[in-house]
């Protein structure tokens, strides 16, 4: 019965996005411009303490075979633009029979543009093994940088499932050639499945509702104001937070690849825990976020580090003071380096919020070279630590990897070769 509702649920869930895509109205027009570019990545890696034990143990160091596979469709008209990215991954351990083997994920990303107005969508679903949902790398998506879901504190499970998902509409409206409004309306939730076993996080879902008014300072920069309600509810009912918050913006951009960002906002939380008895406690809190990024010739970078209040299946939000750098370099025509590394300090949001403090940091170091324009192969390194509260000291994993794969010709390479003059 407990496979069958996560089945159920998965089913659910990939109709909505699916239904969200169809009713795009790019995706209902006619002269459109599709293009399309497969990924498959075939890797074997080395973990010496792959469960992040303190002090290390012998069942922690194991190989594993990863199949990655993705297929990107890039749809243009002359109003608006739209991506879908299915993605299948498939992972064998054979020293660990509880990983789940078989991941999953769809990326939608649209966006419609009218002569004052602009509606914006973007959809992201996912379904991981617990462990590497909260063992993620500093790497950026792409497409949405700032997007995705975070990962859980508390401690790492192998073998439990987390199936998410989080949607994102906005529409924006030009009131003046300077002044803008807009709304945003996100949605998350997250379901646990521990293959039969009681799970150790608890299943929720989490709203937030935000309003914003725009000023254009110059042709590069603009300012922002705004306030939002946000609503986390456990799916067992046992606790549940609403927070209201105002914040302000900053942008300041050379060009789309160049450009500064920063954010600060003041929010309130009022929780409630149910059991064993009906508690309240109220918090209030500062944060924020800086962002920068810029691409050169044969390099860009990109970096963010802020303070957060994140949903979490610890039975409560988290405060996540994070910070997040990617490089990526040229070093041939072939050959490329990327750098990323993540740090995340997790602490529960007041007295009555659940999970567990931890400290997390990760540094990803890979090369890839590129032996015909579509085929590769490459190899890296991966550093894993956490310090988690109740344990008796700190634990890290080294992670070494090779791999091969291919990867069509995205929209730019596709047309230099079909012409050559540009």
């Amino acid at each position: 019965m407990h496979r069958v509702r996560k089945i159920s649920v998965e089913k659910s869930v990939l109709k909505s996005i699916v239904l969200a895509a169809w009713t795009m109205p790019i995706g209902a027009a006619i002269a459109a411009d599709i293009q399309t570019q497969p990924k498959v990545d075939l890797r074997v890696e080395q973990n010496d303490n792959i469960n992040l034990t303190p002090g290390g143990s012998t069942d922690s160091d194991v190989m594993g075979y990863i199949a990655d596979m993705e297929y990107l469709f890039d749809i243009r008209t002359p109003r608006g633009e739209t991506s879908l990215r299915p993605r299948v991954k498939v992972q064998e351990y054979p020293d660990r029979d509880n990983f789940e083997r078989i991941e999953s994920f769809f990326d939608l990303i649209s966006r419609y543009e009218w002569q004052r107005s602009n509606f914006d969508f973007v959809g992201h679903y996912s379904q991981q093994d617990t462990y590497n949902s909260d063992t993620p790398g500093g790497a950026f998506n792409p497409d949405d940088p700032g997007g995705g879901v975070d990962p859980d504190t508390g401690a790492l499970v192998i073998g439990e499932t987390r199936t998410s998902v989080a949607l994102r509409p906005t529409f924006e409206h030009r009131v003046t050639e300077r002044t803008a409004i807009g709304v945003t309306a996100g949605y998350q939730t997250a379901r646990y499945d521990a293959n039969q076993n009681v799970p150790t996080k608890t299943d929720y879902d989490f709203g937030v509702l935000d309003t914003y008014l725009s000023w254009a300072l110059s042709p590069a920069s603009d300012f922002t104001a705004g306030a939002y309600v946000s609503r986390y509810e456990t799916r067992d009912e046992s606790v549940e937070t609403e927070a209201v918050g105002g914040r302000l913006g900053y942008a300041y951009r050379w060009s789309e690849r160049d450009g500064i960002e920063a954010s600060l906002f003041y929010e309130r939380d009022d929780t409630t825990a149910f059991f064993p008895v009906a508690l309240e406690e109220s918090t209030s809190n500062v944060g924020g976020e800086l962002t920068a990024y810029r691409k050169f010739e044969v390099s860009e970078w990109r970096f963010t580090a802020g303070r957060a209040f994140l949903p979490t299946g610890d039975r409560g939000k988290s405060v996540s003071d994070q910070f997040r750098v990617q490089y990526d370099r040229s070093l041939t025509e072939r050959l490329s380096f990327r750098g990323a590394a993540r740090y995340d300090k997790r602490t529960a949001l007041g007295d009555l919020s659940g999970g567990t403090d931890r400290d997390y940091a990760r540094a990803d170091l890979s090369l890839k070279w590129f032996v015909s324009p579509t085929w590769y192969v490459g190899g890296g390194y991966s550093f894993i630590w956490e310090d988690r509260e109740e344990a008796s000291s700190d634990a890290h994993n080294n992670r070494l990897f090779i791999n091969f794969g291919y990867q069509g010709l995205d929209r730019q390479n596709r047309s230099v070769i079909s012409d050559p003059a540009e």
